[in-house]
């Protein structure tokens, strides 16, 4: 079905792309929550290309004539499931910087009204009620 060197070229170079992935997270460049994704859509894209058969048999689950057009409906799938789980790290992320921003602009503004209300000698001032 997949010609041998198109198969092996798979192999390798999805091989290749797990050993970095694993490669980042070990050097702790990727977390491990943020690469299982990626490790595990790597995994399954390296099966197929190792078992034909299994394309041949999602082709017919999913109803597709030519196993060829459902490895092209599989690697758009591969790169959405990636971009979602991306996606949504990053929304997470960007909540976590605003509450921290925010966080961050209370204090300013605390210490501001500290450093107003010292005297010179570099004690407070007893606020009249």
């Amino acid at each position: 079905m997949l010609p041998l060197r198109l198969q092996l070229f798979g192999a390798v170079t999805l091989s290749l792309f797990l050993g970095w992935v694993i490669y980042l997270i070990r050097h702790r460049r990727l977390t491990l929550s943020e690469s299982l994704t990626w490790f595990l859509s790597t995994a399954a894209a390296l099966v197929m290309v190792l078992f034909p058969q299994t394309l041949v048999w999602s082709a017919r689950v999913l109803s597709i004539e030519v196993p060829s057009n459902a490895l092209f409906a599989l690697a758009y799938l591969y790169l959405l499931g990636n971009l979602l789980s991306l996606t949504i790290g990053l929304s997470g992320q960007t909540a976590r910087l605003r509450r921290v921003t925010q966080e961050c602009a209370l204090l300013r503004a605390e210490i501001e009204q500290l450093r107003a209300e010292t005297t010179g000698t570099g004690e407070l001032r007893k606020q009249e009620p």
